[in-house]
């Protein structure tokens, strides 16, 4: 039968119009969605299967207990005396990460930015920290709790009083970027090497 010249009347004569239409109609359209379930679930394995190692990785969980936290000396790219520990995922690689860091009383980390937005958790102690460009920059005292996010590229320096103990949360790999050569720790073990 040839569909009625009229748009309105072509639509209603594709709509089943028997029990027995109906009937098949519906077989036909539960058919076809059995048969997209496989489909989506081969789409889902070679999705997963493309995952890289590092987002498995990073899927993970993760529980530590602050008395079972493996201190060990902090990166070279930070001024001595302090000590780090890896909480979640690798700061060297691509990926999310979380570490903490132990900073002694008096320790002092000069002018620097990251390039990748840092969230920073006090955990203890007191933690004073200045953000921004030098000429334009506001400062802040912290305590345990408090929270600090901090921009990509974002100047900043940080000071401790009596001691602090604090959490980060960034994206791999893990950079620091100092604002004056003379400041960077590296720099300064390059030249005593000589």
């Amino acid at each position: 039968m040839a569909a009625p010249a009229c748009g309105r009347l072509r639509v209603l004569a594709a709509f089943p119009r028997t029990p027995i239409q109906r009937r098949n109609a519906v077989k036909s359209s539960l058919l076809f969605a059995v048969a997209l379930v496989p489909a989506f679930a081969l789409v889902q394995a070679a999705q997963s299967n493309a995952t890289p190692q590092a987002d498995r990785a990073a899927s993970a969980h993760s529980m530590v207990k602050a008395s079972d936290t493996k201190w060990g000396d902090a990166p070279p790219s930070l001024p001595k005396g302090a000590q780090a520990a890896v909480l979640y995922g690798d700061p060297t690689k691509p990926g999310p990460f979380a570490i903490r860091i132990k900073a002694p009383p008096g320790f002092k980390i000069p002018r620097h930015w990251h390039p990748s937005d840092e969230q920073v958790t006090i955990i203890s102690g007191d933690f004073m920290l200045s953000m921004g460009d030098a000429g334009s920059a506001h400062e802040g005292t912290f305590g345990p709790g408090d929270f600090i996010s901090l921009p990509s590229k974002m100047q900043h320096e940080g000071s401790t009083k009596n001691g602090v103990v604090v959490q980060v949360n960034s994206m791999g790999p893990f950079e620091i970027n100092y604002v004056d050569p003379k400041d960077d720790p590296r720099n300064a073990a390059k030249s005593t090497a000589k």
